[in-house]
């Protein structure tokens, strides 16, 4: 079977989640948010992609997980709160985001209710 027509058949979602300091709960409330935004995409249940406790310029484990993983085909799409969960330079993260695109992946974000326009779209 070709890649293509895989993808067409299966979607596969993940979360990717960071938080520092460690967050005890492991950020369920975030998990929950990203779980209801792939249920309204029509998505299946996304996998867990969590570095709890991990700075922004440290090393990431699952985030490095989940880069190698969209590399292989294996990630279609990748929910985040926003692209600050990859770091909290702006340009650091623009590039994690640009590598997903580029290894194939949608990077889905929540809506912010405060945003008026959505990716730069009125």
């Amino acid at each position: 079977m070709s890649r293509a027509a895989a993808r067409e058949r299966c979607v596969r979602a993940a979360m990717y989640l960071r938080c520092y300091p460690a967050d005890t709960w492991g950020m369920g409330c975030h998990q929950d948010a990203l779980r209801t935004l792939a249920r309204q995409n029509g998505l299946p249940e996304p996998v867990l992609y969590l570095d709890n406790g991990a700075r922004s310029c440290e090393a990431r484990p699952a985030l490095e997980r989940l880069l190698e993983q969209a590399a292989l085909g294996l990630v279609d799409v990748v929910l985040v709160p926003g692209p600050f969960v990859f770091s909290l330079d702006d340009v650091e993260a623009g590039h994690t985001v640009e590598r997903l695109l580029a290894a194939g992946c949608l990077v889905l974000e929540i809506p912010s209710p405060h945003r008026t326009t959505w990716n730069g779209v009125s």
